[in-house]
């Protein structure tokens, strides 16, 4: 194995153009760590504000938080092994996964399922743990409600539509698009009251509860979009901060 790697890497904050690829030593994995060869790795929407300073990330920093790839040094019992995983820490106090290799605790691996690639594998992470913290504990959705998604097209949204879905839900998703794929109803929030449709589209009932990945400009209105005792799950706020 190579003594150096390629990384992206940053060493003030900005938009992506201050990231430069960099030939740096490969990481020596501490005691009860492991080394990943990383045969794919994820970009989100929380990688480029890292970038831009959002969690006061430490510099110099390879970001990336999510990854597939195979353990090939550290820790004994995960050596050989193809592995996927997510951490916070990850690109923010310690360099991340936009590199060939990157050195992870090994209390945070899982070994990657057969029946996803390593693409797929490497993309789950943040949009899934944030879409399952969101519908199954935070919101605890149930067979039968109704689901509104707002940013149902981005990653996050997407992921929540597929896990209301496989908990047997209706979602309503809502996003600025003409068109979706949430099967109960869509909503582009560019040319529709998102609140009186969604009332339309439940016989004036409302959503159960409202998975709101945008916030912002749609807090309000996914609060009017409720029903009574409906829960609201905010993931995060674009444009104002108001809520």
């Amino acid at each position: 194995m190579s003594r150096t790697m390629k990384a992206l890497r940053f060493h003030r904050y900005g938009t992506p153009d201050v990231l430069s690829l960099e030939e740096i030593a490969v990481p020596d994995p501490s005691p009860g760590e492991a080394l990943v060869r990383v045969h794919a790795a994820a970009v989100n929407p929380s990688d480029v504000k890292n970038v831009a300073g959002a969690f006061n990330a430490s510099v110099p920093r390879t970001p990336g938080r999510d990854y597939a790839g195979t353990v090939v040094a550290g820790d004994p019992a995960w050596v050989g092994k193809v592995v996927w995983g997510s951490s916070a820490g990850l690109g923010v106090t310690r360099d991340g996964s936009h590199a060939e290799y990157v050195a992870v605790q090994s209390d945070s691996l899982s070994e990657k399922p057969a029946s996803l690639s390593m693409e797929q594998a490497a993309s789950v992470g943040v949009p899934y743990l944030a879409a399952w913290m969101a519908l199954r504990q935070a919101a605890a959705v149930e067979a039968g409600e109704t689901v509104l998604i707002t940013g149902a097209l981005g990653a996050v949204g997407r992921a929540a539509t597929q896990i209301a879905h496989w908990a047997g839900a209706r979602v309503i998703g809502a996003d600025l698009s003409e068109t979706g794929s949430a099967v109960g109803g869509w909503i582009d929030t560019r040319q529709a009251d998102m609140a009186a449709r969604v009332k339309e589209l439940t016989g004036g009932r409302g959503a159960d509860v409202v998975v709101d990945t945008v916030g912002g400009p749609l807090f309000e209105p996914s609060l009017r979009s409720l029903a009574p005792a409906g829960r609201q799950v905010a993931l995060t706020s674009v444009g104002t901060r108001r809520v």
